[in-house]
Parts: structure tokens; C-alpha cells; sequence
């Protein structure tokens, strides 16, 4: 048996509601041009039958034929439709149904939900980005490839499901019910240390991780989350991952903001750990305010006291590998390739940023001066300048986590206003 459907929205004509479709297929379900239409209001829409009514069938001159078109212009037919985004005509011969699509009722029920909200965190990490959740935000769910960082998400969300594996490979339907999204996509690809690590400049959407933005653009385009917020490098805003990801956004049915955060100069923090945000909300009118305040004080602030035994030990462990990173540094600087160690001593107002290898003792990253030598930051004072915890006290993997993180404070600043926003 022949079946027909069709997807639309509903708009407008001299002020009152209005469905249109047309198509050589309902001729062969029953609905000829000139067949009066039967109407019935049922709790899903509309039921539409050939029959005596006071509609009818009608038809427009296209591709040499006659077209049928079932036109509905009215306001006591179609009042309780017109705040759908979309509608779907689907039947077979004799009976045709108007309803709202899966995709309408989600943005209806999203846009009249005021909280708590179910957040799904995809590629959870160490859950720095969910650890800047409050009320009315509770995490039910974490997604996470890696065993050391699902441990970790495990730990901050005893109560929440945890979800281990390769995102790519899971189906829309296969998660819990949740009202929001929030996602620390995956940046190496899209940071300057990553494409020119791995040849990528110019095509990082094609890199080992690139291509992650395209299964979480099929979860919200599934789903339909009340709100979405997703962070990245900077470069990935105007990468083709980032323009894709705000124009799909928008298409379907999102009002989108993006922001870079300017963590040190905007921000009042420590560090100068800046990102790209964006927040896509059913509703418009919601904004990121950065609070316009620059950090005030010095790194040292968030270093732990001198030490005169620990200081030492830390000093010279890594003492033969810094005589080696000094060498190295030189090399650089005498090709003129401006290359240098970072080691501070407190004094400074924005400490550079903690990349994900910097327990490797490599010169990514920055060293505190003592009067034994430079040694590594150590974690405790990693989670004060990004404003996190870690659990895990497996200092590599610690740093592994907060080098791919998210500076939480900021965070928690954009989901108060973002909750605010919501609840109003």
C-alpha cells in the first residue's frame, strides 16, 4: 500500500495559521483536486479524510499537470499548531494524519522545561568542565573512552551512569533521558600544537580526532537537549568542525552564542587558558557576560610555601633533565627560533598553560624557581591555578586530565548565568 509523508512547518496568511503540501501521491491515496476533506481534531492533531467537509482538495498548474494541494488556512484548525517548529502529513489511502514530528515535540517540551536539569557529559575526562555544575544541573551521565579517566568521572559521580567507550560507535537512542549537553570536545587536532605535530594544518577535521564534533551534532539533532554548551581551542571556532557545528546548530532550531574566553585579561584568573565556548539554547536570548576583570594578583599566590627538604628533592630530580632541556634551549635560540624555558618565581600575574605531557619534564609547561633549582608544579598547585580537583593521586595521569581541562571557576560563572537563563 502506497504511503506518503511529508515534513513542514506551519506558517501564515492574513494573520491566521497555515498547512500546505502538495504532491502526485494524494491523488492515489484518495485525495483528489476538488474532493471535499473531512477533518477530525484528535490529542495528536489532525485527522484528514475524503468526505464531506468544509475543505477541499485543491491544485496548482506544475510540470505540465495538475498538482494536488491540501491547503489549510485557519485558526480554529491549526491555533493549538502554530508554536510547532515542524509538522509532519503522513498516512496511507483514505486517512492522513497532521501531528507534530519528533523533532517538534522535543523543542516544545524543551522549551517549556524550567529545571533541575539531566546533563549528559560527553568525553567527561576528570570531569573539570562537570565539576562547574550546580543546582538546578545534575549530572546523570558520563561518557569517557578512557579507563583512568572513567575511574576518575566515577569518583565525582557515584550516583551518575557511567558510559565507556568510543562515542562514535554509540546510537542517539542509546543514552539516558537528559535536558542538557556539555562537552569539552576533544582539541588536539585543532590546537597549534597539534596540527603541526601531526601535519594537519588546514585539514584538522581529519586528524585521529577531528571528525568528533559530526557524532555529537547526530545526538543533539536525536535528542533535541533543552541547551548545549561545548568548549574547544580557540582555532576551532573558525575551523570548518567549528563553522559547521554553529550553522547545524542553527538549522536545527538553536539560538547559538560563541565566546572566547580570555581567561587572565577578562576573567580574573591566574592563568592565561583561553577557549572557545559555545552555548546553544531552544530558547533566545541568552548571552555569555565575561565579567570584564582582569587577575590582580601574582602566580605566587597559588604556589605552595617554600619548603627547604621537599623543595630540594623535587630540584634535583629533575636536575640532569633540566641541564638537558638548557642545552636544547640554546640550540633553539641560537637558529633564532625565539625558543625558550619557562621557570617563574611567583612574581609573574598570568602563568602559562599546563598541557597534557607536562609530567613527561619537557619544556611545554613552565618550572618555579627555587634556591636548589627549578622544579615541576606540582598538582595540588595545578588544581589552585585552574580552580579544580582531581581525585587520582597518580600525579601523571593528574596532569594528563587538568592539561586537557577546562579553567572550572570560569565555568561555574557561565552555567550560573546560563541557570539563570533557564529558570526565568
Amino acid at each position: 500500500m502506497s504511503r506518503y509523508t511529508t515534513f513542514s512547518t506551519i506558517g501564515t496568511h492574513r494573520d491566521s495559521p497555515r498547512f500546505w503540501a502538495e504532491g502526485q501521491r494524494l491523488s492515489a491515496l484518495g485525495f483528489e483536486p476538488g474532493a471535499s476533506l473531512s477533518i477530525q481534531h484528535t490529542p495528536r492533531g489532525l485527522i484528514l479524510s475524503p468526505g464531506a467537509g468544509e475543505n477541499s482538495v485543491s491544485y496548482r498548474r506544475a510540470a505540465g499537470g495538475i498538482r494536488p494541494v491540501i491547503d489549510l488556512n485557519s485558526r480554529a484548525l491549526l491555533a493549538h499548531m502554530a508554536g510547532l517548529d515542524e509538522v509532519k502529513l503522513s498516512g496511507s489511502f483514505g486517512r492522513l494524519e497532521l501531528s507534530p514530528t519528533v523533532r517538534a515535540f522535543s523543542i516544545l517540551k524543551a522549551r517549556l522545561h524550567a529545571g533541575p536539569f539531566r546533563v549528559l557529559d560527553i568525553f567527561a575526562g576528570g570531569g573539570t568542565l562537570s565539576d562547574a555544575l550546580a543546582d538546578p544541573f545534575q549530572v546523570v551521565a558520563g561518557v569517557e573512552i578512557e579507563p583512568d579517566y572513567a575511574d576518575e568521572f566515577c569518583r565525582k559521580h557515584p550516583e551518575a551512569e557511567l558510559i565507556l567507550g568510543d562515542f562514535r560507535r554509540m546510537h542517539p537512542q542509546e543514552f539516558p533521558e537528559f535536558d542538557g549537553i556539555v562537552a569539552g570536545i576533544p582539541c588536539s587536532e585543532h590546537s597549534n600544537q597539534g596540527r603541526a605535530k601531526k601535519s594537519l594544518a588546514g585539514i584538522p577535521e581529519l586528524g585521529e580526532l577531528g571528525d568528533l564534533y559530526i557524532p555529537v551534532l547526530s545526538l543533539v539533532a536525536a535528542r533535541m537537549p533543552s541547551f548545549c554548551v561545548f568548549e574547544n581551542v580557540p582555532l576551532f571556532g573558525t575551523s570548518l568542525a567549528g563553522r559547521t557545528m554553529v550553522s547545524n546548530l542553527r538549522r536545527l532550531g538553536y539560538n547559538v552564542v560563541e565566546h572566547i574566553i580570555d581567561a587572565n585579561a577578562q576573567w580574573g584568573e591566574p592563568t592565561a587558558r583561553n577557549r572557545w565556548v559555545c552555548v546553544a539554547t531552544i530558547r533566545a536570548g541568552f548571552d555569555v557576560v565575561a565579567p570584564g576583570v582582569p587577575f590582580a594578583g601574582t602566580i605566587g599566590q597559588y604556589f605552595d610555601a617554600p619548603d627547604a627538604e621537599q623543595d630540594r628533592a623535587d630540584a634535583e630530580r629533575i636536575a640532569v633533565t633540566i641541564a638537558g632541556l638548557r642545552v636544547h634551549n640554546k640550540r633553539h635560540a641560537d637558529a633564532g627560533h625565539g625558543f625558550a624555558m619557562k621557570i617563574l618565581d611567583g612574581s609573574e600575574t598570568s602563568a602559562p598553560v599546563i598541557c597534557k605531557s607536562y609530567h613527561k619534564i619537557n619544556s611545554s609547561g613552565f618550572f618555579i624557581a627555587t634556591p636548589y633549582g627549578p622544579r615541576m608544579v606540582r598538582k595540588a598547585e595545578i588544581e589552585r591555578l585552574q580552580g579544580q580537583r582531581i581525585e587520582s593521586g597518580h600525579y601523571a595521569t593528574a596532569v594528563q586530565m587538568m592539561g586537557q581541562g577546562v579553567l572550572t571557576r570560569v565555568f561555574a560563572n557561565i552555567f550560573r548565568q546560563l541557570a539563570g537563563f533557564l529558570t526565568t
